[in-house]
């Protein structure tokens, strides 16, 4: 109980979820109600983005990555007027490329959404009162009970850069590097050389079917 006060005291008062589960937006959003004055949910981005703009100022926003058709990255490609400066990833999604892009992209921490309720507002407090890395974030280890930075996390040499993360999420499409090339603005050449930096970090995908 005690973490749980303290964690009560670090949240802000005005806390937007961002989730296309319903079990997900009762049971955290119940839980946020107890400790913060406001608590808005959105299953859409479409919606997340209406609330932003027209209501009173977010003090966090907890975004899930995975809104079924839509990924929740969007809104920090796009961001509206208003968006927080404390966006933290609350997924189930744990792939290093979609963590690490959602950090390029401004988002301040990642938490799973495996860990136990009476975990949550812990780790939510813990990440709040970090301040923003640059170039990466915080993700919370639950073995540890504390944030680390997710260069510790994720072992440099697998760690894709910009570039190469954009061209891998086009590869996971099954595009082949002629369509990629064309997507990102991209030579074939350069394109290539990407996919084989990221086949030397990360070992092969499902598509790796050149194109001649």
């Amino acid at each position: 109980m005690g973490e749980i006060a303290a964690a009560d005291e670090a949240l802000p008062g005005r806390v937007l979820l961002i989730d296309d589960h319903p079990l997900v937006l009762s049971g955290l959003g119940g839980l946020l109600q107890g400790c913060c004055a406001h608590v808005a949910t959105a299953k859409r981005l479409e919606d997340a983005a209406r609330l932003i703009e027209h209501e009173s100022p977010f003090g966090l926003v907890l975004l899930d990555i995975n809104l079924g058709r839509q990924n929740g990255l969007t809104l920090l490609e796009h961001p509206p007027a208003n968006l927080s400066k404390k966006v933290i990833l609350l997924s189930g999604v744990t792939e290093q490329e979609w963590i690490m892009q959602g950090f390029a992209l401004g988002a301040h921490a990642f938490i799973t959404k495996s860990i136990e309720v009476d975990e949550m507002l812990v780790a939510l407090k813990a990440v709040l009162l970090k301040a923003r890395l640059p170039n990466s974030g915080w993700i919370w280890v639950s073995e540890k009970r504390e944030p680390v930075d997710a260069r510790q996390v994720f072992p440099k040499h697998t760690v894709l850069t910009l570039k190469e993360r954009e061209v891998f999420a086009q590869l996971r499409q099954g595009k082949l590097d002629k369509q990629i090339a064309e997507e990102l603005g991209l030579s074939v050449h350069t394109v290539r050389v990407h996919v084989r930096a990221i086949k030397r970090k990360r070992g092969n995908t499902r598509r790796f079917e050149q194109d001649s």
